[in-house]
């Protein structure tokens, strides 16, 4: 006869868990945009008042490229202008530590005869401090900074200043709230306020606060489209399960990713998400062929064999809730062949079904434990499902060894332990 206690046990331990969703992840690519070392003098006459913001290609070498008047409020300092722009020199911008090709944008005020540097203000303490900015010097000039601040309150440019400077030095909170205080962003650090808001977005996605996330990214957009703030801000709605706006963000990033030619983990990093949100916003298929697509061309794709484990598990629990048992036994069973990585899961969890009621089938729930332990034999609960029923199909002998190895491999969880540890008791084990 069963032991009765002993198959409480097991009908107690034995409950269908649900195995979680991917969590989503920031991608790998990181922009930093070009600075300027050392601004020129004019060589050419300045034309009088006036404002001119000029774009300059700036080379992975450093070299200067194409140069030309973005915006002017006096035509007749243009010629000033390209003339300073031509022979500044520059630092590269950097994606991933690797220099690129890529624009600064140079705003340049003219005073009369005179041009005011490239910062905005005519301070000789503020100008000092982007001196100090562009010999890479940013704790230098954060500290002078903060002391010009306390006895100029409220000065927008050395708050945006200060937002340039602590984004150099990795403090992408401090950047973030100096350039808010700055209110409207100069045009030659929108680039970099645009990263201190998406990094600052990174950061709140990493202390789980994905409404200061999805608020940030929204800055940080609103200054500079582009792929990782569109994936950022997508990851946070995604994760405040907000899927209707994370596919569309996402969707974004992927044409911008593709249209720009990025590197296959970037665009695997955003298919993997998008795929999630497609299963988990209602647009299944589309999800799972995503999914299934992603799969075979980046057959390690972990998150992407979570979420599809997720989904099909999923479904194996509104079949139980819905009383058919069968059908959930079926779905776990077809996951298990789509997901080979999370087979062993899938398949203890199929045997966990089997186990449900009042007179299981001991030998139908060891033969899909045996499933799993074909996967991978040392998994603890595959192990122990497979003691337990052997011991509750009247072997007892023939449990001990497997209830034993479940032990061995049980690491850290204590729940698990707990359960092994009863049933080894009600064994007459030691």
């Amino acid at each position: 006869m069963v032991d009765r206690t002993l198959r409480a046990i097991a009908l107690g331990a034995l409950c269908l868990a649900s195995i979680p969703a991917a969590a989503l992840a920031q991608t790998g690519t990181y922009y930093t945009p070009p600075k300027i070392i050392k601004q020129a003098e004019p060589t050419v006459p300045v034309g009088g008042k006036g404002a001119v913001t000029v774009q300059v290609f700036v080379k992975k070498n450093g070299a200067i490229g194409a140069v030309k008047v973005q915006k002017s409020t006096n035509h007749a300092d243009d010629a000033a202008a390209l003339d300073i722009a031509k022979n500044s020199t520059y630092k590269p911008g950097y994606r991933d530590a690797k220099p690129i090709d890529a624009f600064y944008t140079m705003a340049l005020k003219f005073s009369g005869s005179t041009v005011v540097n490239d910062t905005g203000t005519s301070s000789n303490e503020l100008l000092a401090a982007n001196g100090l900015i562009r010999a890479n010097k940013f704790a230098e000039a954060k500290t002078q900074l903060q002391s010009y601040l306390t006895t100029h309150p409220g000065s927008k440019e050395a708050e945006a200043l200060l937002g340039v400077a602590d984004e150099y030095l990795n403090d992408a909170q401090g950047a973030a709230a100096a350039f808010d205080a700055a209110g409207t962003i100069p045009e030659q650090f929108k680039v970099v306020a645009a990263k201190a808001y998406a990094d600052a977005a990174v950061d709140a996605l990493k202390a789980k606060n994905n409404d200061q996330a999805i608020a940030l990214s929204d800055k940080a957009l609103a200054l500079q489209q582009n792929v990782n703030t569109l994936y950022i801000q997508g990851t946070a709605y995604a994760n405040a399960q907000k899927y209707p706006q994370a596919i569309a963000d996402l969707e974004k990033a992927k044409a911008q990713a593709s249209a720009g030619h990025a590197d296959t983990a970037t665009l695997n990093a955003i298919d993997a998400s998008l795929a999630t949100s497609y299963i988990f916003g209602g647009q299944v298929d589309k999800g799972v062929a995503l999914a299934k697509a992603l799969k075979a061309r980046d057959p390690s794709n972990t998150r992407v064999d979570d979420t599809l484990a997720a989904y099909y598990n999923g479904q194996a629990v509104a079949a139980m809730q819905a009383g058919k048992k069968e059908e959930a036994v079926a779905d776990l069973e077809n996951a298990a062949k789509a997901v080979p990585s999370r087979a062993a899961v899938l398949y203890v969890q199929a045997a966990n079904v089997l186990a449900q009621g009042t007179s299981p089938d001991w030998k139908r729930v060891k033969a899909e434990a045996d499933k799993a332990l074909a996967v991978d034999p040392n998994d603890a609960r595959a192990n122990y499902v497979a003691g337990i029923a052997l011991a509750n199909g009247g072997d007892s002998k023939g449990a001990l060894p497997l209830l034993q190895k479940a032990k061995a491999n049980a690491g850290s969880d204590a729940s698990l332990n707990a359960d092994i540890d009863a049933a080894l008791k009600k064994l007459g084990a030691k």
